[in-house]
């Protein structure tokens, strides 16, 4: 990755240079798969980023190949986001790793690597939304 923890990579400027691969662990199940890529184009189709899907295991495209494939379609930054509730060993050891190895085959890319999922304080919000819901009353995140 270009940057490090005390100097990271500057990602403002041209939002059309910058892609962000969604990552997921991947299933077996291919409608698991599907779910994951639905919501890589709901977020490309809300946030305006050009987004792609990759999974660390058991489907592709791997995160080493989605990286190689935004780099080839002219991205000059990356924005990975692990698709993982809480922090564990694939979000602090495994991604990194892979993130890492695929950003030294593209040293024209800026790589940079989001915070688990979970991490989000509107995650609560969302949960309350879901609760309220199931009991038929009225969503917070609804309103």
């Amino acid at each position: 990755m270009t940057g490090t923890p005390d100097d990271p990579p500057d990602l403002r400027g041209d939002a059309a240079d910058v892609w962000v691969v969604l990552v997921a662990h991947g299933s077996r199940s291919a409608e698991a798969n599907q779910a994951h890529r639905d919501l890589a184009d709901a977020l490309a189709d809300r946030s305006g980023w050009p987004t792609m899907a990759a999974f660390l295991e058991l489907a592709d495209p791997s995160i080493g190949a989605a990286i190689a494939e935004v780099a080839s379609r002219g991205a000059k930054r990356a924005v990975v986001v692990p698709y993982f509730l809480h922090p564990g060993r694939h979000q602090s050891e495994d991604i990194p790793r892979l993130v890492s190895e695929a950003a030294l085959l593209h040293p024209g890319l800026a790589v940079v690597m989001g915070d688990a999922f979970g991490a989000d304080p509107e995650v609560v919000t969302l949960l309350v939304g879901q609760v309220e819901r199931a009991l038929g009353g009225p969503s917070a995140v609804d309103g």
